[in-house]
């Protein structure tokens, strides 16, 4: 939206002496930057002021009578924000926030309530550590500015709230240090607290009347309540520990210093619980969010218009919110931009793509790693890419480039890796439409149904793996036939951490077009979920159960087997959702057949149904043989069926061959039994047999 209201342009003519180029930019950068500069120019001579009045108010004989203290309540003040908790919150429909706080009012409140107010230079020095460290980082104009808000806000509100509450403190009698833990003393100590909270509260409160005005004046946006609290929610995080000081400082009058150690140890524990239950609701909303959007980006895809004009409409809805934390740029080679937020960020493409077009899967990459495509080390965000792979040939014809802003927390490794796989879905379902559309052109003489089919199959082939991992140890051996165009059958081997594989083996209880599409769909979900689930099997089942069954109306159901495996132990925990038994082979002399039997009903039934799992050890020389009801019930031209009997007696005569001429002589064997009789259902085969000069170890 381009520049219109009066107060705007006022603003803008101010603003421009400072930062010139901010009236070019996009109406929303452009607010946020206008909003960076007028919070400086109130907040930075509240900061200065502040700081004079804290010079005036340092006794520097305390600090040098109580050095060891001093350095104590500061090592502990720099290990509590280490350990900042963060929440992310929605502010607007296509833009998140990130609110932190930490525990670290612990510390300084029990040293202001000990010292005075010599200690905030505590909190002054973190806050100008933290901000300087930010500015080496920060290498754009916005960037910069942003940094100047932030030491401007943290240092106004770091010394003027709490220098007018403390000597609101000491009107009302209060000492330091704090004489005692009565209830007067209590009393007088919490309301210096909360007078320092209303205090930092009208400290902020300009930002956020000037972005509640802008949001409505400037980008027409009338609900300006998810704004109102998260700055709510901001507050009461930099004020929620502070009320513990009281007792801090107390113990340590009181008590001694070792007492007041423990205690904060205590502290550095929910310290340290808070922070990883942090990044667990962020990696649960991120997920949530990227599955929802992916789900209905898929919907539209499906739907959409052959031609090539309609996928960049078909994306604008749905990516803003898929990856809220990051700029994002969709583009197929050389340099045709599908969709690119925000409008005026430009990476440089061209040395991304030489890199891109060589890879198969998605990579991320954090902020202190080297990006592949530079000759040496830049100062970058996180960052995560995916290749758009052509469906036929498997090569790269464009890519997705995520560069993800700091959050309240840095992204670290794990939190990292929910990102890779998301994109690379993004990139598969963009592949899927691209490759709809050069296919409509070059068959517009076939018939719709023909080229749907065909489609289906290519997108099918794109979800199953690439290549068979190999184990050491171990041997693997799979195929699948499918009796037509599509398929309702799947397999997965979904990399686990810590060396565990998934077992998927699947089938969609329907042929056509729709069981194709609802078996994207659950291969989709049970691999998503297995990467949370992990050994927990009879969880991702029912995960993927509740998800489908809430997003979609068909009556197709699906029966699936999922299987955890140790290789370094050999032991599988499973669950079997109504899906034919795999059978497990023990022996050479005396051969014993254990059935993987059904621990609950097929996918997609009904909601809140249950699945046992079980485990077992598959030992050195067993074999492990899973398949689709394609085998047992394939049939010949006199409508006999193989059966799961001449299936278990073709694996008897078999036992010494590998894995893989195990799979081709049962597939012979079939082939030999149908005779000329068509195929009439898709057949999914895996084998995964146990080297019998392996090892054993045991699960520690």
């Amino acid at each position: 939206m381009s520049q219109g209201h009066p107060l705007e342009t006022v603003l803008l003519g101010a603003a421009r002496r400072f930062w010139p180029e901010l009236a070019d930019l996009p109406a929303q950068r452009r607010v946020i930057g206008l909003g960076d500069v007028i919070t400086v120019a109130y907040a930075a001579p509240l900061a200065l002021g502040g700081l004079i009045a804290l010079v005036r108010a340092t006794d520097l004989d305390l600090w040098r009578n109580n050095l060891f203290s001093v350095w104590l309540l500061a090592a502990l003040l720099s290990l509590f924000n280490r350990l900042r908790y963060f929440v992310i919150a929605r502010i607007r429909a296509d833009r998140y926030g990130s609110a932190d706080g930490s525990l670290d009012g612990v510390i300084l409140w029990s040293a202001l309530f000990i010292f005075g107010p010599s200690m905030l230079w505590l909190s002054v020095a973190w806050v100008v550590f933290d901000q300087v460290t930010a500015w080496a980082t920060a290498d754009t104009t916005a960037g910069r500015w942003r940094v100047l808000r932030a030491l401007s806000l943290d240092l106004a509100t770091q010394t003027v709230p709490p220098l007018l509450s403390l000597s609101l403190y000491q009107s009302l009698g209060g000492r330091f240090p704090l004489s005692d833990l009565q209830p007067a003393s209590i009393a007088r100590a919490w309301g210096c607290l909360l007078a320092n909270a209303l205090l930092a509260g009208l400290v902020g409160v300009g930002y956020l009347i000037y972005h509640r005005w802008a949001q409505r004046a400037v980008l027409g946006e009338a609900n300006t309540q998810p704004m109102v609290r998260f700055f709510g929610l901001n507050l009461a995080l930099s004020q929620l520990a502070n009320p513990f000081g009281i007792l801090g400082a107390g113990l340590f009058v009181q008590v001694g210093p070792p007492v007041f150690l423990f205690f904060t140890s205590g502290m550095l524990v929910v310290a340290f619980l808070g922070r990883q239950l942090s990044w667990a609701g962020e990696r649960s909303r991120l997920q949530y969010q990227v599955l929802l959007q992916l789900e209905q980006l898929g919907n539209a895809v499906i739907n959409m218009a052959p031609e090539d004009t309609a996928l960049a409409e078909v994306l604008q809805p749905h990516l803003p919110t898929m990856f809220p934390a990051g700029n994002l740029v969709v583009w197929t080679f050389p340099d045709e931009l599908l969709y690119l937020n925000p409008e005026d960020w430009s990476p440089d493409l061209s040395r991304i793509w030489p890199w891109l077009a060589r890879q198969r899967e998605a990579a991320g990459f954090l902020a202190a790693e080297r990006l592949p495509w530079t000759e040496q080390a830049e100062p970058h965000n996180p960052v995560v890419v995916a290749p758009i792979l052509e469906l036929e040939s498997r090569q790269p014809i464009g890519g997705c480039y995520l560069e993800l802003h700091p959050l309240a927390q840095p992204w670290n490794r794990r939190s990292l890796n929910n990102l890779p796989p998301a994109l690379q879905s993004l990139a598969t379902l963009i592949g899927s439409a691209l490759h709809q559309s050069a296919a409509y052109y070059r068959t517009m003489e076939l018939q719709r149904v023909e080229e749907e089919l065909r489609l289906a199959g290519a997108i099918q082939a794109s979800f199953l793996p690439l290549e068979i991992p190999r184990i050491p140890g171990w041997e693997l051996a799979v195929t699948l036939r499918p009796a037509g165009e599509t398929s309702g059958d799947f397999f997965d081997l979904i990399p686990l951490p810590n060396g565990r594989v998934g077992l998927v083996i699947a089938d969609v209880l329907d042929k056509g077009i729709g069981a194709a599409l609802y078996m994207a769909l659950s291969r989709t979900l049970l691999r998503t979920y297995a990467m949370d689930g992990e050994l927990q099997p009879e969880a991702v089942i029912a995960a993927a159960n509740e998800r489908i069954l809430a997003d979609t109306s068909s009556n197709l159901f699906v029966t699936a087997f999922y299987g955890v495996l140790e290789p370094a132990t050999g032991r599988l925990t499973y669950s079997n959702a109504g899906h034919n038994p795999p059978y497990l082979v023990r022996g050479r002399e005396t051969i014993l057949v254990q059935e993987l039997v059904r621990t609950g009903i097929p996918i997609g039934v009904e909601r809140e149904s249950r699945w046992g799992q079980s485990s077992l050890s598959i030992q050195p020389g067993d074999l492990l043989i899973l398949y689709t009801d394609g085998i047992p019930e394939a049939q010949n031209a006199e409508g006999e069926f193989y059966t799961a009997k001449l299936l278990l007696d073709t694996i008897k005569k078999n036992l010494d061959r590998s894995a893989e001429a195990m799979q081709a002589r049962i597939l012979e064997s079939i082939e030999q039994f149908v005779g000329e009789a068509p195929q009439a259902d898709d057949i999914t085969l895996m084998l995964i047999a146990r080297d019998p000069t392996a090892p054993l170890r045991l699960k520690p």
